[in-house]
């Protein structure tokens, strides 16, 4: 394998917190991938049950990992995005998988030579309880970035000086920081869409868990943009609080 080579296509980042019955099969979707020209590193949270016991089992294919509390996921993801080399970082949650084999291969084929600052793909969502799915992602879409997180996050390949130049996440938000920093990018970023579903996503995580939360922190990333403020933060709230139990209704997308 050469994902722990100096200087990786891919930099995959997983934050990890007593996931012990999850994370292995996110491990072995990375491990199994045709496309070998990344690094793995592994922000833990101070896990207690059997989640380090994972993470050792899979050390040789890790680059970088610690296991010490943090202030919540984009915490965890800042501190792993310092020791990223890739020319690409992405994101998987602990209980998220690559559908196949060949995801990897697939987005690193549709690059080619180009340079981007964003791909983007999509993702099928699994609730756990119905055991429904759903595909979500679009491509990007500077105007339309903030009514919705357009974008499957979960595989989406930043490149690494946007962090850089834009500044790492900020942690001071727990459910939607990912959607804050997208709010920073400018209109000219050079961007790619790979029309396949790459990333099998559990519907559990705290996004969708906490909607309220959600909704009151988009709101709050949606007044501090400049193109948004305050005033139509709050219009798209109030949209918002309304769609929601409908759409939990009727079983759509929310």
């Amino acid at each position: 394998m050469n994902g722990l080579e100096a200087m990786p296509r891919l930099s995959i980042v997983v934050a990890t917190w007593n996931v012990a019955e999850k994370l292995d099969r996110c491990l072995a979707s990375i491990k199994e991938q045709t496309f070998c020209d990344w690094e793995l590193l592994i922000s833990d949270g101070g896990s207690t049950d059997g989640t380090l016991d994972l993470i050792k089992k899979h050390k040789e294919s890790i680059a970088w990992w610690q296991s010490r509390r943090d202030h919540g996921i984009y915490d965890a993801w800042n501190q792993a995005i310092v020791h990223a080399k890739g020319e690409y970082v992405c994101f998987l949650g602990a209980d998220d998988a690559w559908t196949n084999e060949h995801s990897l291969e697939t987005l690193f084929a549709a690059i080619g030579d180009g340079h981007y600052d964003l791909v983007t793909s999509q993702g099928r969502v699994k609730d756990p309880t119905t055991k429904k799915t759903v595909e979500c992602g679009s491509a990007w879409d500077f105007k339309r970035i903030g009514r919705r997180m357009i974008v499957c996050h979960p595989g989406l390949l930043h490149r690494r000086t946007l962090f850089r130049v834009h500044g790492l996440f900020d942690s001071s938000y727990r459910i939607t920081g990912d959607l804050e920093f997208l709010l920073r990018l400018p209109p000219d970023i050079a961007t790619l869409h790979v029309e396949s579903v790459l990333v099998d996503i559990e519907a559990a995580g705290i996004s969708r868990r906490n909607v309220l939360s959600r909704l009151r922190e988009q709101r709050t990333a949606l007044s501090s943009c400049p193109r948004y403020g305050s005033l139509r933060a709050n219009v798209i709230w109030l949209d918002k609080l309304w769609r929601y139990p409908v759409a939990r209704l009727l079983r759509i997308p929310h």
